[in-house]
């Protein structure tokens, strides 16, 4: 989704690896210099012994300035993620609120067309935060105003920022997506954490990735009791397309707790 070209990324890894170094030869000057000649531009913009990578590589060849690739990135991801967001407002309305559908098909659909924008948006502007971030980063602040090394921009101080910012995007989004979003997030970020704490201790023993296994069936199945617990107690705390979903699969035991009550 970020469209960045999978040799620009062997390199940023290469950078953080230390197997690419400004000033000399490494054996990596192929890997970009390739690109370049791809995008038109001199094969010296890739090559480690003359400097620090060009911002016109960064840019897939734009010669218009990290504004620009920003505002470029941004479109492009606003466009490719279009149809999917409009498809995940569109379908739960179609499928579980078609009523109310009907009765205002006009203001219906006018307020998923809004959503689908509203969500589009919001991915297309995490997307530019982060390049502009990098380049602000490595190029205009960094480089040009501090000059700072080039390498730890690269692998270190420019993704760091741009991951930092990107999630101011999420402000663009409605509160209860927010949420959503929130509910993703977490898992991830405790995933990661938690990786970071284990993985110097894992050794490859047999049971390490059973208990993995294990850990992550039970945490998904406490998690799922959660949720339908709530369906049979207090729906009305079920997000509606997860109510709708949950409500057409468990309608006979639903109608059978309602009927004991």
């Amino acid at each position: 989704m970020s469209g960045i070209d999978v040799r620009l990324l062997k390199a940023l890894r290469a950078i953080k690896a230390g197997t690419w170094v400004y000033g000399k030869d490494t054996g990596m000057g192929s890997l970009l210099g390739d690109y370049c000649v791809h995008l038109g531009l001199p094969r010296s913009y890739g090559d480690p012994i003359e400097g620090r990578i060009d911002c016109s590589v960064v840019h897939e060849g734009s010669l218009w300035g990290c504004e620009a690739n920003a505002l470029t990135r941004f479109s492009k991801g606003f466009i490719k993620i279009f149809p999917l967001y409009l498809s995940v407002h569109l379908l739960p309305a179609l499928f579980f609120r078609r009523t109310k559908l009907l009765e205002d098909p006009a203001g219906g659909f006018r307020h998923i067309l809004g959503a689908s924008v509203r969500s589009s948006a919001f991915l297309g502007t995490y997307i530019g935060i982060i390049w502009y971030c990098i380049c602000l980063v490595r190029t205009r602040i960094g480089h040009q105003l501090l000059g700072v090394d080039q390498t730890l921009l690269d692998d270190t101080l420019g993704p760091l920022v741009g991951s930092m910012f990107c999630g101011l995007s999420l402000l663009i989004e409605s509160k209860h997506r927010r949420g959503e979003m929130t509910l993703y997030v977490v898992p991830r970020a405790l995933f990661s954490l938690t990786e970071r704490i284990l993985s110097p201790h894992q050794k490859g023993r047999w049971w390490e990735q059973r208990a993995a296994d294990m850990t992550e069936n039970i945490v998904l199945a406490a998690s799922i009791a959660t949720v339908v617990h709530t369906m049979y107690k207090e729906k009305t705390m079920v997000r509606p397309s997860t109510r709708g979903i949950l409500s057409w699969i468990l309608k006979e035991d639903l109608e059978d707790e309602l009927a004991l009550k």
